[in-house]
């Protein structure tokens, strides 16, 4: 039944009184010879429902003859058919897109023309709109006899673009499927991907993964495997580029995939397998720790939070640690999806920008650092999932936090007036009175640590920030200050301190040691949580150790002779052996990572931080350095050669974060390494690295 039909009979059900066809053509702009067509079809329709026919009388015209109960129902399922019948042009560019890339029979155009009731000439720019939303990603719509309309390009791009278009489509970043339009899902998506494919990955999920765990990229997760087994029923692979007995690391979602293939009976290779796995770690919060992706991420987190806390004034530090972790498992995530020119999609990126502006376009700012480690751009979206863990951090320290304007009052009006308007600023805004001046004291500005003045008197050549007032505010003036005070809202500081209790706790632990006790790892934990319990506020930071209580002499050799890059990691991690710091497996797994990935631990000018994974072979934290009597070649294109190096023993995430701070503070020190390079003896190669700038 065609929309205009269901027009004609809304209209007879609203007007009870005859027409004519000719008027009735007029109004509907068709012949009367096709609107006596539609008449006939719509008295089948309406003998299917029971009710009594439209009816022609000779000489008075057309009429629908029901009484209003009768025309309430006819309306009712009218409204149904319609709603259930009809294609927007969006819903027909998002049935034809699932109908070529995962549909189950062969699309024909003409067999789409009749079922979204529309001409060919719609359809052919249904189509047209179709490519040129596909175009970006190198994919095209193809016509093939006997298999219809297809997808043409790339698989792994074409499984790429499915699920970004079908996450643009169903219009949310947490995807879910009791949230979605159900029109949309019943309509189009599950007559594609029933909805038992959901439910039943969602259940191996559980079995496999987590039946806790609730997060947006479970949902994302799911959505792209539930593509990737509607392309390979269908016989669309990936090319085999594995031989069946290659090694594999069984991970959590390697189990994951295998839960699928057993659950669906399918008959899937080696390389199917290894891609899914692959793309869905994409998606998998967890801590991954690829060699390459966990020093990166490292050196980007610790980059990142400093350069927003410096663009911000936000004092980010405080929740560090909670921030850090975050970011650093989310950047391991994308610098592999990244690298693998896979994007997440952020339809709230617009709302995320609007609302943390300063945050979001600080990270902006910062992207040509991830990009140039990624060699790809940086989404905006992937910049607005940044931004949620920044503006997250700021809301848990603004919840402990307050802010004021140290300032300066500045009044001719006697002593008494001007400490009034001060002590009136005091009251009734975050303001710190520092100095109440007169105007023959302005020198004295210069020396004050203030951001704002007010003034009862109009002052040149200010080179602060200053705003005029009567020396008795009025409610206009406070108006003013308000208005005044948000405009130099970056230059607030951070007041109310919560109280650093880690000295105590660190003195109470020599106490324990003084009184002939052992602070062993668990009597720590409960004097920590202790604190906790207390409200007494620990210092991580202060915490864990810097790069000067780790690194000892003995982990120092100074103008080593090294033949190759090989022999240099051998030299410089084997203080840490001597120390039972690390396994000598240890220095296998860095030489293999390194020929596997290239030179990526070469981190800066001349410098190199030789690391593995932590279950390589460390056995707790350490570091240990030397210089070459000859720089080394590690083939990387902008830092070589190669004149010191590091050997990092990490054991977590964390525990070694002042360590990384340090070197990164080094990277950019070209100076301070020269000097180090150097150095003729231990105590001096600590001096020029441990100096204070």
């Amino acid at each position: 039944m065609k929309e205009r039909t269901i027009q004609i009979i809304k209209y007879f059900i609203s007007n009870q009184e005859t027409i004519t066809f000719d008027i009735l053509s007029k109004q509907f702009q068709v012949s009367a010879r096709t609107l006596r067509n539609e008449v006939n079809e719509i008295n089948h329709f309406l003998a299917q429902q029971h009710i009594s026919p439209i009816k022609n009388k000779r000489g008075e015209g057309l009429k629908l003859a029901i009484d209003q109960d009768k025309q309430a129902a006819l309306l009712t399922v009218i409204e149904d058919l319609s709603e259930s019948l009809y294609f927007t042009p969006e819903e027909r560019l998002f049935d034809l897109l699932l109908a070529s890339g995962v549909g189950q029979k062969a699309l024909y155009l003409y067999e789409k023309e009749r079922e979204y009731q529309v001409s060919k000439s719609t359809l052919d720019d249904d189509m047209r709109r179709l490519r040129q939303l596909l175009k970006p990603y190198g994919v095209d719509v193809i016509s093939i006899p006997k298999q219809g309309i297809v997808l043409s390009g790339s698989e792994r791009t074409i499984r790429t673009m499915l699920y970004d278009m079908m996450v643009t489509f169903i219009g949310i970043a947490d995807y879910q499927l009791d949230e979605v339009d159900e029109r949309i899902l019943d309509k189009i998506l599950f007559s594609y991907i029933s909805r038992d494919t959901f439910y039943q990955l969602d259940g191996i999920y559980d079995q496999t993964i987590s039946a806790r765990e609730e997060n947006v990229y479970r949902k994302h997760l799911l959505l792209f495997t539930a593509i990737w087994l509607s392309r390979f029923k269908l016989g669309n692979t990936v090319a085999n580029t594995l031989p069946d007995d290659t090694a594999v690391t069984k991970s959590e979602m390697w189990h994951f995939v295998d839960g699928v293939i057993m659950d669906f009976k399918l008959d899937c290779s080696l390389n199917e397998r290894q891609y899914i796995a692959f793309i869905l770690e994409s998606f998998n919060k967890k801590d991954m720790t690829n060699s390459i992706e966990w020093v990166q991420a490292q050196l980007l987190t610790i980059q990142l939070i400093q350069h927003v806390e410096r663009e911000t004034k936000i004092p980010f530090s405080r929740r560090e640690e909670l921030l850090y972790e975050g970011l650093y498992k989310h950047l391991t995530g994308l610098l592999h999806r990244m690298k693998t020119n896979f994007q997440v999609v952020n339809p709230l990126r617009e709302n995320i920008a609007s609302h943390y502006p300063e945050i979001y376009d600080s990270i902006v700012r910062f992207s040509p650092a991830i990009e140039e480690v990624a060699k790809q751009p940086l989404t905006l979206d992937e910049i607005a999932f940044l931004t949620i863990y920044f503006s997250t951090s700021e809301s848990r320290i603004n919840q402990e936090l307050d802010y004021l304007f140290r300032t300066a009052v500045v009044c001719n009006h006697g002593t008494a007036t001007a400490h009034l308007l001060a002590e009136n600023l005091k009251e009734l805004f975050n303001i710190e009175v520092i100095a109440v001046l007169s105007s023959r004291e302005l020198s004295v500005l210069k020396r004050l640590d203030v951001d704002l003045v007010f003034s009862t008197v109009r002052l040149e050549q200010q080179s602060l920030p200053t705003l005029l007032l009567n020396p008795i505010l009025r409610e206009q003036d406070k108006i003013r200050v308000k208005h005044y005070l948000r405009s130099h809202q970056h230059l607030r500081r951070v007041v109310n301190e919560p109280r650093n209790s880690t000295s105590l706790l660190f003195s109470l632990l020599g106490i324990i040691e003084q009184s002939g006790g052992t602070v062993t790892r668990d009597i720590y934990q409960k004097v920590e949580q202790a604190f906790r319990n207390h409200q007494l506020k620990i210092n991580q930071e202060e915490i864990q150790p810097m790069l000067e209580d780790v690194l000892n002499e003995s982990g120092i050799r100074l103008k080593v002779p090294s033949a190759n890059w090989e022999e240099a990691i051998e030299e410089v991690a084997q203080p840490l052996v001597t120390a039972q710091v690390i396994e000598p497996r240890y220095i296998r797994a860095m030489i293999d990572s390194l020929k596997e990935f290239g030179p990526y631990i070469v981190i800066g000018k001349h410098l190199a931080l030789a690391h593995a994974r932590p279950e390589d072979g460390v056995n707790k934290l350490g570091i240990s350095v030397l210089t070459l009597e000859q720089p080394l070649v590690f083939g990387h294109e902008e830092n070589d050669p190669v004149k010191i190096i590091f050997c990092l023993a990490a054991v977590d995430s964390y525990s070694h974060l002042n360590i990384m701070k340090n070197l990164v503070a080094l990277i950019h020190d070209e100076e301070k390494i020269q000097r180090l390079t150097e150095a003729t003896s231990k105590s001096e190669f600590q001096a020029i690295l441990h100096q204070r700038t």
